[in-house]
Formats: C-alpha cells, structure tokens, sequence
C-alpha cells in the first residue's frame, strides 16, 4: 500500500485498554479546555484536501507546540474530580489503521473526541503535543489526530514522525511556541541562540550528467527587496516550506554568520509561518 493511499477512515477500533506510559506524566483529573486550533487548520485547509508529502509536513510542523489531547473515555475512576487513585485504571484509546499499524489516538479538542465516540461522555487527558507525538512513534506506530470524520482526521506514522520532527519533537518547542505567540526580537533571539539544533534548508544543482556541482541555499525577499537568511525548528517546517529542499542541521551562529557574510538583511525564521524578520544589526552579538 502506498504511503498516501489510505483513506482518512477509521479502522474497527481495539479495545482501549492500554495502561498508561510513564511518558503520559501526572493524571490530575478531567483536562480544561483544549482546542489546538494550529493543528486543526492545518488538517482541514490541507491534509483533508490533498494527501500528499506537503500537506502532511504542513500538519506535522504545527505539532510542536499547544496541547493536544488523549482519549481515557474506558477508564475506570473512583472519583474523577480527584484525579487518578490508587486502584483507578487509566485507558488510553488506541486504533488500528487500514495499514495494520497500532496508532494512538489523539485530538485537537473535546468536540472532535466527541464525534468519534459518538454519544458516550468524553473523557480526556491533556498533554504537550510534542510528548503525545514521542510516545505515539516510540510505543505505538504513529498517531491519529481527530478520529471520526474524513474531514478531520490524520494519520502519521513513526518514521514519517521522526523524519519530520527528529528523534526529539520538543527540540525546538520553547522557541516554537514564542514565535506563535509573537514574542520579542529578544526573547526569539535567545532561544535560537540556546537551541541546540535548527535547520537550514539547501538544493543541490547538477550538471547535465547528474552530478552535483554545487549547493544552493535559497533565502527570502521581503516586498522591500530586502533579503533573509531562513532558519527553521524542525526539518517538517522546510518541507512544509518548500518540498524540493533537503533540510540539514547545524547552530544558529553558523546561520547568522553565514547571512552576515552574504551581505542578507537578517534572518528569518519559519518563513512558513507567521515569521518575523530580524535585522542584521540584531545578529551581530550572535555571530
């Protein structure tokens, strides 16, 4: 079966009797109000449409910050209102997909749980979307946001997970989740300069023959005419960008001497997103 292939359905789901990982974290009752609304769009404007390489980057980039949440809906509780007890049973629900592959469920709000349990009360768990998407490529096979309607519904399998989001998916959380939220010029800073891996994004160029003769590493043009050396927190985040590029680790120092060597205006970072540019003059401490 091909990669993209499998329609966006659900398979007869397995009983949802898997005890909880230590990676679950603390059980402290019913979870307050999610809605992930990042990944959501990115599933309906994108992956519900067209299955494809780049619309399933375009969701995977979007899980590295927020909440998502976990089905406990066939948990057995004393008391709900006290959190997990001594002799409580914590169920996390699970499915098997059309490809045979053990997935853990996952969803972007209690409305979306609700439709695929059709009727029964949900129950929920909320967690950092980069724990549930560890746990869902290292204890299951991948993971499957919003369950219960083609229109909602993702699959993403363990080595599509890792290639997207590396062995760490909380790698670059801490500066994910500043740039969504619009933080300073100098908090973006900081966090790129601690981050212990970002990516830049190359092309190779080869000759009639096939062989590489050099490589290319694009930037952006802003409407000024002012160019930007890209950086971005994870490899999803290129693709997502553009398709055709490799992605490549490597630090922000060697990112922003490089953009100050080529005479660039700055740097951009996730120029995918909401993605702000920094000057040159900002970058010269960072060099």
């Amino acid at each position: 079966m091909g990669l993209f292939s499998r329609k966006p359905k659900v398979a007869a789901p397995t009983p949802p009797t898997v005890p909880a990982t230590p990676s679950v974290g603390d059980v402290s009752g019913p979870s307050p109000l999610v809605v992930n609304t990042l990944v959501q769009e990115s599933v309906q404007a994108g992956w519900a449409k067209e299955q494809g390489y780049k619309t399933m980057f375009e969701v995977l980039r979007q899980c590295t910050t927020g909440e998502l949440l976990l089905d406990i809906t066939a948990s057995k509780w004393a008391d709900p209102a006290k959190g997990f007890q001594p002799g409580d049973t914590l169920a996390i629900g699970q499915i098997v997909d059309l490809a045979g592959k053990r997935l853990l469920l996952a969803f972007t709000s209690n409305e979306h749980l609700a439709v695929y349990l059709k009727g029964a009360t949900p129950m929920s768990l909320a967690q950092p979307t980069t724990a549930i998407m560890k746990q869902a490529m290292t204890d299951y096979e991948g993971i499957a946001i919003d369950a219960g309607s083609p229109d909602t519904m993702f699959i993403a399998h363990s080595a599509e997970i890792a290639r997207a989001l590396t062995d760490d998916p909380a790698v670059n959380e801490p500066l994910k989740t500043a740039l969504v939220l619009q933080r300073s010029f100098p908090e973006l800073l900081a966090l790129a300069a601690e981050a212990a891996v970002l990516f830049i994004a190359t092309k190779e160029v080869r000759d009639e023959a096939g062989e590489i003769t050099s490589i290319f590493v694009p930037h952006v043009i802003d409407p000024n005419g002012e160019r930007f050396t890209p950086a971005f927190t994870s490899p999803a985040e290129v693709w997502a960008w553009d398709i055709e590029l490799n992605a490549r680790p490597t630090q922000f120092a060697n990112i922003v001497r490089a953009s100050l060597e080529d005479g660039h205006n700055g740097v951009v970072i996730n120029p995918g997103g909401v993605s702000p540019r920094i000057p040159s003059a900002d970058l010269q401490p960072f060099a």
